[in-house]
Formats: structure tokens, C-alpha cells, sequence
């Protein structure tokens, strides 16, 4: 779900930064670059090191990065206004979703944990 995750936000990314350059001068071009420079950090390292604390069973804070990548997704949303139709509406609540449905399974991973945890301290 976690590679599932970084590939669409990073084919969002790359479909973002083709629509900067075609609505270059556009009041399309502002959101887009803002929703782009939201992106860039969550391909290049905030999911990176979210799976990476996957695998190392830490997933308090790959919790803490797939809720932070949904409220991006958000964010990216929020930056059209009315007149300026948002043309990633579909592809920032694809993404939500995703991080919604990521966050769901680590919390039952975190409880799993926890609860081979306790089952290994008391002898179970």
C-alpha cells in the first residue's frame, strides 16, 4: 500500500509539473507550482523514510507521514480558488484515500505489535 501510495503521488507530481509548463502565465500557473512544491518533499523523502520506518517497524511515524500526506493532498486542493477550477481534484482525493487506507492497516500492524508484545511478556 506504501509503494501504492508513492507512485501515484509521484505520477501526481510529474503530471503537475507538465501542467506548470503548459499554463505558464495562467492564473493556473501559481496553484500549480504551490501544489508541486508541496509534492516534491513528500516524493523525494517524507515517503522514502515512511516506508523505510515500515520496515523497521516503526510506525508511529509512518502513521504520523501518510496523515501528513493526505492533509498535503488537501492543501495542494485548497490552492484554487473559485474561479480557477482545480484540475487535480480527482488525483489529491486518490491520494487521500490512499493515505486514509495506508493508515488504517498500520494502525492494525501498531496494534498487532503491540499485542504480540504483551502476548510474548505474559507467556502467551
Amino acid at each position: 500500500m506504501a509503494n501504492l501510495v508513492l507512485s501515484n503521488v509521484t505520477d501526481t507530481l510529474n503530471f503537475i509539473q507538465g501542467l506548470v509548463k503548459q499554463e505558464t502565465g495562467t492564473s493556473l500557473e501559481r496553484p500549480l507550482a504551490d501544489c508541486a512544491e508541496l509534492y516534491i518533499p513528500v516524493v523525494k523523502y517524507n515517503l522514502p523514510q515512511a516506508i523505510d520506518a515500515l520496515i523497521r517497524g516503526r510506525y508511529g511515524f509512518a502513521n504520523y507521514v501518510f496523515s501528513d500526506v493526505s492533509k498535503q493532498a488537501d492543501a495542494c486542493e485548497k490552492n484554487f480558488s473559485g474561479e480557477d477550477e482545480s484540475p487535480l481534484t480527482d488525483r489529491n482525493k486518490l491520494i487521500s484515500n490512499l493515505c486514509d487506507v495506508a493508515v488504517a492497516i498500520i494502525n492494525i500492524l501498531q496494534k498487532g505489535f503491540w499485542l504480540c508484545s504483551l502476548s510474548s511478556y505474559f507467556g502467551y
